[in-house]
């Protein structure tokens, strides 16, 4: 548990963070700062990014992490409302204050003003942020961007974000308990404590499309999630079982509008594409589709759940779609599939793998563990580690053989072929 002593782990502290510093330096980057952020060099979401650089820099952060709950009291340790900017940020972003704030910075009595709120509650709420390092106050009540401010105003996607899980994901969770008590451990989604949390019967998904307002934050939330270059198709793409001599016919079971299957298309002329989702998602995939592709990828209202219909498929493809499930639900999808498999077919589940026992840094699978329980939250799905995911295969037929699992570093998601043994 205590590897290492206080002198010993400023040390490495030390070691690591000249360490980065070259590295930046050697790669013509300038250092992070407060006002303009990481460089691309060292984040995770950049084109740029890199490996080196990204593994030095967890590896500082997961030290930098341990020194300071080592040195801070259990009971604050615990009292984790203490210790949140979201305390600050929501109201921020809900009520717009980054917007008013111009590039030279403003006076708390003129962001008042704008915001039409009073001046004592707007001081606040700022000054709260700025300990979180959100806003600066450079003298005051003058308050200037910082690089997490400024995502704010330059981000509708991070601002829905925000929104979605401090306002919807959040507050839910803390009526976990109470579903545990009720219903046990039920995988029904509508026995989510979201679905609680909101008084609802319903399931999240098919809730919020009745809420408009909330629903079009919740979805560009989600979608805007999606397109960070951790989800990128071309880490689908680098690891692909494509068929070098013939067509390789997939079928992109819950595809949305058919991003994923347009990527693999243009990467491979002999890919062939069948888009399922359902009837309001294939009638926008169809209107974007690029006129090149329209004889290569085509769209087909599914549901899922329901017998597969495209019989004879080389690769049935589940991406990102059975950590929306229960356990009960993801095997239900998967034997939906079984009366359309050949033999040697291949399902290629593209999903979050959570790491295994010391597997991978603490901060890499807590990053898992919150989205697990976020999933537990809203659906009362669940994020899986590999172990996971081969006792959801056994489970659901043993004809199901995970033959390969691919882990890119810079994907949030891992690759899992599964053949398809008759």
């Amino acid at each position: 548990m205590d590897r290492i002593d206080m002198v010993g782990r400023a040390a490495e502290i030390s070691e690591l963070s000249q360490s980065l510093a070259k590295f930046v330096a050697d790669n013509n980057q300038s250092e992070p700062t407060f006002e303009w952020g990481m460089p691309d060099i060292m984040r995770e979401n950049a084109l740029g990014s890199d490996l080196n650089a990204i593994a030095t820099r967890t590896k500082l952060m997961g030290l930098l992490d341990e020194f300071r709950d080592l040195l801070t009291e259990p009971a604050v340790n615990l009292s984790q409302e203490n210790r949140s900017a979201c305390l600050s940020t929501y109201p921020i972003c809900r009520l717009g204050f980054a917007n008013h704030v111009p590039k030279e910075g403003i006076s708390v009595q003129d962001l008042a003003v704008k915001v039409n709120l009073d001046v004592s509650i707007v001081r606040r709420i700022m000054c709260h942020a700025t300990t979180y390092h959100i806003f600066f106050q450079s003298e005051l009540d003058y308050f200037v961007h910082t690089a997490s401010s400024r995502l704010l105003v330059e981000s509708e996607g991070m601002r829905n974000w925000l929104m979605m899980g401090v306002g919807e994901t959040l507050p839910a969770t803390h009526r976990i308990p109470e579903i545990l008590q009720k219903y046990g451990y039920s995988e029904e989604p509508e026995h989510s404590s979201w679905s609680v949390n909101n008084s609802t019967k319903l399931p999240v998904f098919t809730a919020l499309n009745e809420m408009p307002e909330r629903g079009i934050v919740f979805f560009k939330a989600m979608e805007w999630h999606s397109q960070l270059p951790g989800f990128s198709p071309q880490h689908l793409i680098e690891h692909f079982p494509f068929q070098e001599e013939k067509t390789t016919t997939i079928v992109d079971v819950g595809g949305g509008f058919g991003h994923v299957a347009q990527a693999l298309a243009m990467h491979d002329p002999k890919v062939k594409c069948v888009v399922q989702d359902l009837s309001e998602s294939v009638t926008g995939g169809e209107q974007r589709l690029p006129e090149e592709l329209k004889d290569r990828v085509t769209f087909q209202a599914h549901d899922f759940f329901q017998e597969q219909p495209v019989k004879g498929a080389d690769v049935y493809l589940l991406r990102h779609v059975l950590h929306d499930w229960s356990n009960k639900y993801s095997r239900n999808i998967l034997r939906a599939l079984i009366p359309a498999l050949k033999s040697g077919a291949k399902i290629l589940i593209n999903d979050r793998i959570i790491p295994g026992f010391r597997e991978a840094s603490y901060l890499e699978e807590r990053e898992s563990r919150d989205y697990d329980l976020f999933m537990f939250t809203l659906t009362n799905a669940q994020e899986r580690t590999l172990v996971d995911w081969t006792d959801l295969l056994r489970d659901t037929d043993p004809r199901m053989k995970l033959t390969r699992v691919t882990r890119p570093k810079k994907s949030f998601l891992a690759i899992m072929e599964v053949t398809w043994e008759e």
